[in-house]
C-alpha cells in the first residue's frame, strides 16, 4: 500500500473542527461577550465605592482565564483529517491550527473492525473507528500489528454518508466471496 498509488482527491473527507454551527455562534458569541463586560466594567469603576471595586476585581479575576482559555483553544486545537479513496484507501492525519498536517496511518476499509459513533450536540457526531494493523507513517513507514483506535467528531451527514460508504464496502465484499 504505496502512497503512489493514491488518487488526488478522495472520495470522502471526515474534518475536526467542524466547522459550521459551533465556530459561527463561538468566535461573535466570545467578542460580544467580551465587549458587554468591558462595559460593565467601566460602568462599575464611575462608582469609585468599595463594593464597586470588589465586584470589578471578581468580574476581572473570573472572566479573564476564561476568555484565555477560550482564546487559546481556538488558536492550538489539533485537528484531525479522515480521507476516503476510490480504491478503499483511508488515511488519518493530524493538524495544527497554523496549517502544518502530518499522516499517521494509512489502512484499507476492510482493516476497520468496528465504528462507534455517539452523537453530539451542534448537528455533530463523534466517530471512533478501531483499526486491525495500519500502516504507521510518521517519518517512516511501519506496519504495526495491533489494534489502533482513532475518533473524529464531524457532522452528522458526513458520517452518515461515511456508514452508507461501509455498508456499501461490505455488500460488495460479500457479493465477491459469494461469486467465488
Amino acid at each position: 500500500m504505496k502512497l503512489e498509488f493514491l488518487q488526488d482527491e478522495p472520495k470522502l473527507t471526515l474534518m475536526f473542527p467542524y466547522k459550521d454551527t459551533f465556530n459561527r455562534v463561538g468566535g461573535p458569541s466570545m467578542i460580544s461577550l467580551s465587549v458587554m463586560i468591558i462595559w460593565i466594567l467601566k460602568h462599575l469603576m464611575t462608582y469609585n465605592t468599595d463594593f464597586a471595586d470588589k465586584i470589578v476585581v471578581a468580574v476581572v479575576l473570573i472572566y479573564t482565564p476564561l476568555l484565555i482559555w477560550f482564546l487559546g483553544y481556538s488558536l492550538f486545537i489539533n485537528g484531525v483529517k479522515v480521507e476516503i479513496f476510490k480504491n478503499n484507501t483511508v488515511q488519518y492525519y493530524t493538524y495544527s491550527s497554523r496549517g502544518h498536517s502530518v499522516l499517521h496511518y494509512q489502512f484499507r476499509l476492510q482493516d476497520i473492525e468496528q465504528i462507534t459513533i455517539k452523537r453530539r450536540p451542534f448537528n455533530c457526531a463523534k466517530l471512533t473507528i478501531k483499526i486491525r494493523n495500519p500502516i504507521f507513517l510518521n517519518g517512516h513507514e511501519k506496519k504495526l500489528n495491533k489494534l489502533i483506535s482513532v475518533s473524529i467528531i464531524t457532522d452528522k451527514l458526513k458520517v452518515d454518508t461515511f456508514m452508507h460508504e461501509m455498508k456499501q464496502f461490505q455488500s460488495d465484499k460479500s457479493d465477491n466471496q459469494v461469486i467465488q
